[in-house]
């Protein structure tokens, strides 16, 4: 703590934490090399658009030899060897200016992905992958590393991770057309520690007698999925062919919405027609309801009132009768000035366009 204190003066530093914002200038230390000796998460975001996260893993927790083949395409995705661990360092830049605060919570919504990966789980390697991917300086014909099962379904973290890294979701969707469903390897998995050797399991239990805060199950999780070889299937494809499958995918999810905005809108305006037609089957008791609550300063129920009993009139060719009897009461309520300077403004903003 005192040799980060020496880096900044105004950071908030604990035991487990250093935290600093900028209003102007930057931070006077290279984070990875900050990331190297003291933590094993590190999150940055400017609002000019760069998002940066880095994960420290331990060596012995993780695949390295499997991690080795989603990274080294591009810049926005690095996998390097610091010590007894490896550092990966993912950004992602935009050229749109962001002034929306990020929660406090974000690296708390990312940090499973480190747990993830010692468990064996690729998704948030490939998802880095393609982070990398999507930049123009990929050539079209570099080959996708092996494709994890489940990327059809992403963990918490995993959604949190392609939202801050702002990876391109119909990329994603490319991705996971490759991708074997998720299934339960429960039974699999008892049944290859079942047949765990003697030896294995004698090391296995020294191991976690060594080191009581390991967290044995994830590890043997990860052996497993090593040893099972399950998110080693399938043809590769290209970056060109996984564009081409974005491009696609695009298209189809934007119409999808756009049907699905069309189906509420209809569903809205019936709603609203039937309002209205229920609404003139009473039309003389609405005026009296109306000013009863203008009358009693009920402007929020008067004015929702006021804008149906205008849109049933403007719907029925009525609207100058509308006009004539909203004046009349106007004048009737001359001390409720307060409703009719509201009516007057929401009414100037619609007929503007604002």
């Amino acid at each position: 703590m005192a040799e980060l204190r020496a880096i900044s003066t105004r950071a908030e530093i604990s035991p487990t934490r250093f935290w600093n914002e900028y209003q102007w200038g930057d931070l006077k230390a290279d984070p990875a090399k900050l990331m190297a000796r003291y933590f094993d998460a590190h999150l940055y975001f400017a609002n000019w658009g760069t998002h940066r996260l880095m994960l420290r893993l331990p060596k012995a927790r993780v695949d390295a030899k499997a991690l080795k083949p989603y990274f080294g395409v591009g810049h926005a995705a690095r996998l390097t060897s610091v010590g007894e661990h490896v550092l990966l360092d993912l950004g992602s830049d935009t050229e749109e200016p962001e002034y929306d605060e990020q929660s406090d919570g974000a690296l708390a919504a990312l940090s499973p992905l480190r747990a993830e990966l010692m468990r064996g789980d690729l998704r948030p390697a490939y998802l880095a992958w393609l982070l990398a991917a999507d930049g123009d300086h990929v050539d079209d014909d570099a080959e996708e590393p092996p494709v994890p099962t489940g990327l059809a379904k992403l963990t918490a973290a995993q959604e949190a991770m392609v939202e801050f890294l702002r990876i391109d979701v119909d990329l994603v969707a490319a991705g996971a057309g490759g991708s074997a469903a998720v299934t339960d390897d429960d039974a699999a998995f008892r049944r290859w520690l079942a047949a765990l050797s003697d030896k294995d399991k004698t090391a296995w239990l020294r191991r976690a007698a060594d080191d009581p805060a390991l967290a044995l199950g994830g590890e043997l999780l990860r052996t497993f999925r090593v040893t099972a070889k399950h998110d080693r299937h399938g043809a590769r494809r290209t970056v060109g062919e996984l564009r081409s499958l974005a491009v696609a995918q695009r298209a189809e999810r934007e119409n999808a919405e756009a049907a699905r905005e069309r189906k509420a809108k209809a569903a809205a305006d019936a709603a609203r027609q039937r309002k209205l037609t229920a609404l003139a089957r009473n039309v003389d008791v609405a005026w009296t309801k109306l000013e009863k609550l203008v009358e009693t300063s009920r402007y929020d129920e008067g004015e929702t009132l006021a804008v149906d009993l205008r849109d049933l009139a403007t719907r029925d060719g009525t609207a100058a009768g509308f006009a004539s009897r909203f004046e009349a009461m106007r004048k009737r309520q001359l001390r409720r000035r307060g409703f009719f300077d509201r009516w007057k403004r929401a009414n100037n903003s619609e007929s503007s366009g604002e």
